[in-house]
C-alpha cells in the first residue's frame, strides 16, 4: 500500500508540475451522449452541448468544443477548473486520498501522454484515447438517481403520471420539447457527424465503451460489431456497459459475436460493465426493473465467455446499510472464478443530491466503518485501491463539507421523492429499508418546515 500511496504522490507532483488543476482527461478521455448532443470528460463534470455549427466544420468537435479547449487552457495556466471540484475535494481531504485525477491519469494509455500534451497548444484538436457513447437511451430500467435522459422507461412514467416537486430539474421531460433529443427513429446529426469521424478517431482510440440507457437494445451496438468485423481495429479495447436485465438469449448472442470479433483478432479483448449498488430486495428498489436473479445468471454467462466482469457500484444514499450482502457476493463469485474475474469501482454519486450519502446523519458512519472492517478482514478477496475507494467515499462521508442549505434541501427532496417513489410504484421504503426509519421521519420534517 505504502508503494502505491508513493507512486500516487509522484504521479500528482508530475500533473502539478504542469498545473495544479491539470488533468490529460480533458484531452485524451469523452462521454458522448449522441442522443442529447452533449458530451463531458470525465464523469464528474456536467454535461454541456456541443454546437452544431462546430460539427459542421469538424466533426472531432464532438469532443474539441470551444468549452473544453478553455478548459484546457486554463489547465495548462496553472488553474482548477470549477466544473472538475469533485477531484479538488477529495485531494483537499486531510490523510492521502487518491482523486479520480490520479486513478485516471494512471492508466497506462494516460500516463505516457502527460509530456506530450503539456507541449501542445491549449486550441488544439486532439483525439480521444479513451470514448465512451451512447447511441441513445433505449432502457428497460428505471433507476431512482436517474432520469428520462438516460432511460425511455422514465419517460413513459413522467409523461403517464406527471413530475416529481424535487430541485433536482432533471426529473422532467420539458428537454423533449426545448431542449436537444433525438428518438430512435429521429435522424440525428451527433450519429452522423460520430460515423463521420470514427475513421480518423480509430487510429488513436484504445479503449471504446459503449454505453446508454441499455446497449444491448440499441440497434447501433449491433452496427458497432458489424462495422468492426468489416474494419478490424486489433488494438482496440471494446467494453460494453449493460444491466444485464436484457433476455438471457440476447446476452448469450452479443457475448458471442464479441467472442468472434477476439478469436479472428479484429479487436483486442472485450469487457463487459454492469451497475450494482447491493443485492436483493434493496438493490431491486434502488433500480427497478431488476431481478437479482436473472441478473446474476446473465452475468455468470458474460464471465464463462468474457473471463471478466467489471461492476459499477455508484454508492449512493442507499446503499450504506446493506453493502456487505454485495460484498459477501463478490467473495462468492471470486472463489468460482477467480479473484481477477470481478473488478469492483465505488463511485460515490454526487447528483440528484436526495441520493446523495451526505444527506445522511452522522450515526451512518457506523455502517460504513464495519463495512471498511469486513474488507479488512477478507482482505484475501479485496486489493487495496477497493479497500482505498470505499474509505474514499467514508471520508467524505465524515468530512462533510457540504453547504448545510443544500443537505436541508436534500432531505426535503429525500421526503418528496421516495414518498411519491412508492406510492407511483406499490413499493416501501422502511418495509425494504427499516434503518431508515429515523432519517426518513427527519426528512419528513424537513420537508413540513420549509
Amino acid at each position: 500500500m505504502e508503494q502505491r500511496i508513493q507512486f500516487f504522490k509522484n504521479l500528482r507532483d508530475k500533473l502539478n508540475s504542469v498545473g495544479v488543476g491539470f488533468c490529460t482527461m480533458k484531452w485524451l478521455h469523452q462521454t458522448l451522449y449522441l442522443h442529447t448532443g452533449d458530451n463531458h470528460s470525465c464523469y464528474h463534470p456536467g454535461p454541456r452541448q456541443i454546437p452544431l455549427e462546430e460539427i459542421n466544420i469538424d466533426p472531432s468537435a464532438l469532443h474539441n468544443t470551444s468549452w473544453k479547449k478553455q478548459q484546457r487552457k486554463a489547465m495548462l495556466e496553472g488553474q482548477r477548473p470549477d466544473e472538475c471540484s469533485f477531484c479538488w475535494n477529495i485531494e483537499d481531504l486531510p490523510g492521502r486520498h487518491a482523486s479520480d485525477r490520479l486513478l485516471f491519469n494512471s492508466n497506462d494509455w494516460a500516463i505516457g501522454e502527460i509530456d506530450s500534451i503539456a507541449s501542445k497548444p491549449w486550441d488544439e484538436h486532439v483525439n480521444p484515447k479513451y470514448l465512451e457513447v451512447s447511441f441513445g437511451n433505449n432502457c428497460n430500467f428505471r433507476c431512482g438517481y436517474c432520469g428520462p435522459h438516460a432511460s425511455t422507461m422514465w419517460i413513459e412514467e413522467l409523461k403517464n403520471h406527471g413530475h416529481y416537486d424535487v430541485t433536482n430539474t432533471s426529473l422532467n421531460i420539458d428537454f423533449l420539447e426545448n431542449g436537444t433529443y433525438y428518438g430512435p427513429k429521429d435522424k440525428n446529426p451527433y450519429i452522423d457527424a460520430f460515423w463521420k469521424w470514427w475513421p480518423n478517431l480509430r487510429k488513436d482510440l484504445r479503449i471504446l465503451r459503449v454505453t446508454g440507457g441499455e446497449p444491448l437494445m440499441n440497434p447501433a451496438t449491433m452496427e458497432l460489431l458489424n462495422v468492426l468485423d468489416k474494419e478490424p481495429a486489433p488494438d482496440l479495447t471494446l467494453s460494453i456497459n449493460s444491466n444485464l436485465g436484457v433476455s438471457f438469449e440476447r446476452v448469450e448472442r452479443t457475448v458471442k459475436q464479441v467472442e468472434k470479433l477476439i478469436a479472428e483478432k479484429k479487436i483486442l479483448e472485450v469487457i463487459m460493465y454492469t451497475s450494482i449498488d447491493t443485492w436483493g430486495p434493496q438493490a431491486e428498489y434502488i433500480r427497478t426493473g431488476l431481478d437479482c436473479s436473472h441478473w446474476e445468471r446473465n452475468m455468470l454467462e458474460v464471465v464463462r465467455v468474457c473471463k471478466q466482469i467489471r461492476f459499477m457500484c455508484t454508492f449512493n444514499v442507499l446503499c450504506v446499510t446493506n453493502y456487505q450482502s454485495l460484498l459477501k457476493k463478490v467473495i462468492e463469485w471470486r472463489k468460482a472464478f477467480g479473484k481477477e474475474s470481478v473488478s469492483l469501482d465505488i463511485p460515490p454519486l454526487v447528483e440528484p443530491m436526495y441520493w446523495n450519502i451526505n444527506i445522511l446523519t452522522p450515526n451512518f458512519i457506523l455502517y460504513m466503518d464495519d463495512t471498511i472492517k469486513f474488507m479488512e478482514e477478507n482482505s484475501e478477496w479485496f486489493d487495496d485501491i477497493e479497500i482505498h475507494k470505499f474509505k474514499r467515499v467514508t471520508e467524505l462521508m465524515r468530512n462533510n463539507n457540504v453547504d448545510p442549505e443544500k443537505i436541508r434541501r436534500g432531505r426535503r427532496d429525500f421526503y418528496i421523492f421516495f414518498t411519491e417513489n412508492d406510492k407511483r410504484l406499490g413499493t416501501s421504503l422502511l418495509d425494504t429499508f427499516p434503518e431508515y426509519k429515523d432519517f426518513y421521519q427527519l426528512c419528513k420534517e424537513t420537508y413540513e418546515s420549509f
